[in-house]
């Protein structure tokens, strides 16, 4: 089959895949979820011994949760090549350095994470891996895409990424025409040619579309159908400007290099791809909040079970008008170290009783988290504050930069305020100043530097 053929194939099949309710989704996981774990014993040495059990949730909890670190010291027993990550690392980082995105070796191509969660690694996908993820995604992103036959209508995809290659231009597929801008280029600099191409679809960091919409506001003539936020934290601040240059809205790719894990629909509200993708949720404190642990109910090159991300969720309540099934994520909120920690206060200090609001529980003077959300709200709320970043050192104070610097004072006791009100311990809060970010640089708003524990202190 060519590459197109598996393309569209792949496509079709994610079109005709009718998951009707939760019943139905959990049964199509338990199927494929048989042949992922049936499969990880003979593929995968690191998983030869796993014992076998009788029932499927005695099945995966058999297998291990693993973590970064996990993946990354076993990451030659994890892949069906024995490829080692050093040398993976090393074609992938000299395909990159000559902005060519094609590394590969043992007939699998390497693609290179971010390394925003901390130490670089790779992903490795096959070419039927990379035509079937190409087919969901349009499935999925072209406008009328799972409802309408997008595919049959076509479109231009503009992709504006660190990174191209063969898993992104495996997009390029008949009736679709696919572009990739690279993120190392300043956005600005793009703008002419995304004028020329005439995305349809318009897919890129929050603070690359910011820029789009400044240049569209000043007469650009960009005017995708769709426009996707990827690769960074959506921030309500960023989608409304986005928003209100461009005229359309802003949804959502989520994806990591554990998978395509969620996308929004026709409503606009953002899915779980869990026809793609079992999620289990961690939950936080506050009963709303989760970290997924993630198996891929697909991959053969590369074992991703119950693969723990650093990501924070946030559960959405109720079902959608969309119709599907799928669990409704209300953010991707950010990394585990984008939560702050501050000490639990002590009985008649100056913290109020709205503890609540940040699930701040526990005896006095534990560190209790204060998620990313509340910082924004805090910060952004303060009159005339366009940017902000907030670094965190120590449990009792932070760093806070904001943009214009003369707001600072009012944007520092606003969040004061906000973390005293969550029944905490009121930090220090120092001035900083917003530093020039490099172009492959992910925006950050909020930051912590410092490690937890797991056990008991983690947020």
């Amino acid at each position: 089959m060519t590459n197109r053929a598996a393309v569209v194939a792949a496509y079709a099949a994610a079109r005709l895949r009718r998951l009707p309710d939760r019943a139905a989704v959990e049964a199509w996981q338990g199927r494929r979820l048989r042949r992922v774990l049936t499969a990880a014993r003979e593929r995968y040495p690191f998983y030869r011994d796993v014992p076998w059990a009788d029932s499927p949730a005695a099945q995966l909890a058999a297998f291990p949760v693993l973590e970064k670190a996990d993946a990354v010291a076993h990451f030659a027993d994890l892949n069906d090549r024995g490829l080692t990550l050093a040398a993976c690392l090393t074609a992938a980082r000299a395909a990159e350095a000559r902005r060519d995105f094609t590394a590969s070796l043992a007939g699998v191509s390497i693609g290179l994470s971010s390394g925003t969660s901390g130490r670089q690694t790779v992903f490795l996908t096959s070419p039927a891996e990379r035509a079937r993820w190409a087919g969901e995604a349009l499935a999925r992103l072209l406008p009328g895409g799972m409802e309408r036959g997008g595919l049959v209508r076509g479109g231009r995809v503009a992709l504006v990424l660190r990174a191209g290659g063969p898993l992104y231009e495996s997009v390029g597929s008949g009736r679709v025409a696919f572009r990739f801008f690279d993120l190392a280029v300043p956005a600005e600099e793009h703008v002419a040619a995304l004028a020329s191409f005439r995305p349809t679809v318009l897919a890129a960091p929050p603070h690359v579309l910011r820029v789009v919409a400044g240049a569209v506001g000043r007469g650009a003539p960009i005017a995708p159908e769709r426009v996707l936020s990827v690769a960074e934290v959506l921030d309500p601040h960023d989608r409304r400007a986005i928003e209100a240059g461009l005229g359309v809205r802003v949804d959502q790719v989520y994806q990591a290099t554990e998978g395509f894990l969620g996308a929004s629909c026709g409503e606009g509200r953002l899915h779980l791809n869990e026809d793609l993708v079992l999620v289990e949720r961690e939950w936080h404190d506050d009963g709303r909040r989760f970290t997924p642990v993630v198996t891929d109910l697909f991959r053969t090159t590369q074992a991703v079970i119950r693969r723990r991300l650093d990501d924070v969720l946030v559960a959405g309540d109720g079902a959608c008008p969309c119709g599907s099934p799928f669990a409704v994520l209300d953010a991707v909120e950010g990394r585990a170290d984008d939560v702050l920690l501050f000490r639990r206060a002590v009985a008649g200090g100056e913290a109020g009783a709205g503890a609540g609001s940040s699930g701040a529980t526990g005896a006095p003077g534990d560190l209790r988290p204060f998620y990313a959300d509340f910082v924004r709200g805090a910060v952004l709320g303060v009159d005339g504050v366009a940017d902000f970043r907030v670094t965190q050192h120590a449990p009792g104070s932070v760093a806070l930069a904001v943009d214009p610097a003369h707001a600072f004072p009012a944007a520092a006791a606003a969040l004061r305020a906000a973390v005293v009100g969550a029944g905490l311990m009121p930090p220090e809060v120092e001035p900083a100043a917003i530093t020039p970010r490099a172009p492959l640089e992910k925006v950050r708003r909020v930051r912590r530097t410092f490690p937890i524990e797991r056990e008991g202190s983690r947020p």
